[in-house]
């Protein structure tokens, strides 16, 4: 059964386990009619829905039933919370979405019905006793139907009291529109003997002029020789049900996604915004044709359309829920690319499936914007030439790359916050300083020859490139890319004092170009994306991590004795330090453990081995935890005559329904699945308790140098 309908029933729909006869779930209409606190849900069995004088039957009825697999109907006697006897028509069949061995239950009051019969049997004090005192409006008609007994609940429905009302016929009250026709056509049909029972819905204005929702249920009393003796009526307001029903269908109509209910493999109902999404004008085109009527008769993903919405429809009529994507088509031939979300509906005694239909057309169409934006950017930070920093439109230091705390000796911490001028400018250098606000705001770009200062008071002669950001016209924030040319400089200088061989002279001007270009192509590629959202700033962040944990390879190396092997326990020290001061706050709770053993790796295993490690971290740190959700994060080294195994697991959330490496088009899983290549290795991945990732390769001296990387990805390109 549909959620919202079994949540928008207006009669009290409940589940409950067979053995046990404890309710698993209930509806609002349930706790509204029961009175029941939503709290008392895990005590409540259907025991406590009858008066302790009929548990006898209740356990006949259980008994008379122990195959599961079959439908009952009966009438029982239950009470509400408070006492409030009523009779019901309770309704059962198995329910297996999510139980083992449940049933559903609908319960539709029949104390109207009930209590008329026995009324009808009894004298007729004790008939006025019960007109006084019932929960619903009861209504007591003469012959002439004129009104001879008014009860209290009927004042509170109708707002009339009893002194305005007795005596008179139903003309005394003021009904809607055509509504008082259907009265007096209910009253001919009772006062010409056709029959002895109506029921009808009807709407009236409130003494006080609002309208109410009435549901009328009336009998008539007649003697031996059938003439009508008296009339009793039963009143129901009905004014929330019919508001929720009128609160269900506007929102089924007005929905953004495309909403139909088929029987079968036919459309039965559909709302509005499934005539827009199959570019039609009325539902009439679409009621009675079935989905593939509006598909290609091949879906992208090369399966016949036919077969694929059978089997996918067959699955939601047996209680799965299917959720897919599917390619539909206009009537003009146009292909329109939706999710769908198939569940089977229960309706009374029809089961049908009920479908909701998200045009993805735009989603589309923004995820490979994003996805071509996050890669492009991904290529800048990795080819980024300098020490990079971004700035506020006061020179206030917004963030700083792992570049530029080498080159100057501060750390981002010490920057925050603080104009970038006052901190790496000299106080008593004459040079004029081009501030990027000044300058970056006022131009596209600039770039220039500068010297800084670091920490340490070195003096460095710098190439500058900064681009502004503009959102709105408005500038919001500026990069700048520092460029150490100052052992150029000193070579420049030698030269100039020497004036050696021309050749050399030419060597160094050859050098000066390259580095001019190299500035002139990051600040091109930075104006090309002048970036502003958090989805930019994540691949910023990727990149300068890549970056870095290749730098954190070679620093080590340089360290070590022979040039040749690198120790993995202290590298993989440093890359966590350096991730943690990498990424956003909400990510610094996550614990990381690591167990590497004395692990040597050659230069040719540590750069691709450095890599992987990296992108398998940091996925981990962005993808496994919610934001601020605590957690803890696994790094295993192995080592063995044969083969060396890196493992990273994590207790997180998992990967997605049905991931697979090679579908999953990011920058992070191509190198993942490149590197693993590289080191001619074999990847595995597990997500049960959290997600695992291990990449087992060959104990061997690689060949090759870290430029097989770029080849292996041209490749892919």
């Amino acid at each position: 059964m549909d959620r919202s309908l079994f949540d928008l029933n207006p009669n009290p729909v409940l589940i409950y386990d067979k053995d046990s006869l404890k309710i698993l779930e209930a509806n609002g209409a349930f706790w509204e009619r029961y009175g029941f606190p939503k709290d008392e849900l895990k005590s409540l069995t259907l025991y406590d829905l009858r008066p302790k004088d009929v548990y006898g039957e209740l356990d006949a009825a259980i008994e008379n039933r122990k195959d599961n697999e079959s439908n009952h109907t009966q009438v029982a006697r239950h009470h509400t919370r408070d006492g409030d006897v009523m009779y019901v028509m309770v309704s059962s069949h198995p329910y297996k979405n999510g139980y083992k061995n449940a049933r559903m239950a609908f319960i539709h009051d029949v104390t109207e019905r009930v209590e008329a019969e026995e009324k009808a049997k009894q004298a007729f004090n004790e008939l006025n006793h019960h007109v006084n005192h019932s929960p619903l409006a009861m209504i007591k008609w003469d012959a002439d139907f004129k009104i001879i007994e008014w009860s209290e609940r009927a004042k509170e429905i109708t707002g009339y009291p009893k002194s305005l009302v007795l005596g008179h016929s139903p003309e005394v009250f003021d009904f809607y529109e055509d509504d008082m026709e259907v009265v007096e056509s209910n009253m001919e049909y009772l006062m010409s003997g056709k029959g002895d029972k109506t029921h009808f819905e009807v709407k009236m204005y409130h003494h006080d002029g609002h309208l109410v929702d009435l549901s009328i249920h009336t009998s008539v009393m007649r003697n031996e020789s059938g003439d009508l003796i008296s009339v009793l009526t039963f009143i129901e307001d009905v004014t929330n049900e019919k508001q929720a029903e009128i609160r269900y269908q506007r929102l089924f109509e007005n929905a953004n996604d495309g909403i139909f209910i088929m029987d079968g493999d036919k459309f039965i109902e559909c709302n509005s915004q499934v005539v827009n999404i199959f570019g039609l004008d009325t539902k009439e085109q679409i009621l009675g044709k079935s989905p593939v009527d509006f598909s290609p008769e091949l879906q992208p993903d090369g399966q016949k359309s036919v077969t694929k919405a059978r089997r996918k429809i067959k699955k939601a009529l047996e209680g799965t829920p299917q959720v897919f994507e599917w390619q539909h088509q206009t009537l003009d031939g146009k292909p329109v690319d939706v999710e769908v979300s198939l569940n089977r509906l229960q309706l009374v005694e029809d089961v049908c499936v009920q479908a909701i239909v998200r045009d993805l057309t735009e989603q589309k169409k923004a995820q490979e914007k994003l996805r071509k934006s996050e890669e492009l950017f991904r290529k800048l930070f990795l080819k980024a030439p300098g020490a990079m920093v971004m700035i506020d439109t006061k020179n206030r230091v917004q963030k700083v790359n792992k570049s530029f705390e080498e080159l100057f000796g501060y750390t981002e911490e010490e920057l925050l916050n603080k104009d970038i001028d006052e901190i790496i400018v000299g106080e008593e250098d004459d040079q004029v300083v081009p501030r990027m606000p000044d300058k970056g705001f006022e131009k596209d770009k600039f770039y220039t020859d500068i010297i800084r200062y670091s920490k340490q008071g070195e003096k460095l002669n710098l190439l500058l490139g900064a681009i502004p950001v503009y959102l709105d016209d408005n500038p919001i924030a500026g990069f700048g890319i520092y460029v150490d040319i100052t052992e150029q400089k000193k070579y420049q200088e030698q030269l100039q004092q020497s004036v050696k061989e021309k050749q050399v002279l030419l060597e160094e001007i050859h050098h000066r170009v390259k580095n001019n270009l190299a500035i002139i192509s990051g600040m091109l590629q930075l104006q090309s994306f002048e970036a502003e959202n958090e989805e930019i700033r994540n691949a910023l962040n990727d990149g300068q991590l890549r970056i870095q944990s290749i730098g954190i390879v070679h620093e080590l190396l340089y360290q070590s004795e022979n040039f040749i092997d690198i120790s993995f326990e202290e590298y993989i020290s440093k890359l966590i330090d350096t991730i943690k001061n990498t990424l956003p706050f909400n990510h610094q709770h996550i614990n990381v453990e690591v167990d590497t053993g004395d692990v040597l790796l050659d230069i040719n295993q540590a750069i691709p081995s450095a890599i992987l490690i990296n992108e398998l971290v940091t996925n981990a740190y962005k993808h496994a935890f919610d934001d601020n959700q605590p957690g803890t994060i696994e790094i295993l080294l192995t080592k063995s005559d044969k083969e060396i195994s890196i493992i990273v697991r994590d207790d997180g959330k998992g990967l997605p329904e049905g991931f697979t490496v090679g579908d999953h088009a990011s920058i992070g899983m191509n190198l993942i699945e490149t590197l693993t290549n590289q080191l001619e290795g074999e990847l595995y991945y597990t997500s049960d308790g959290g997600t695992e990732f291990k990449v087992v390769f060959e104990n061997k001296k690689q060949t090759g140098s870290g430029s097989l990387l770029l080849a292996e990805k041209n490749k892919k390109s």
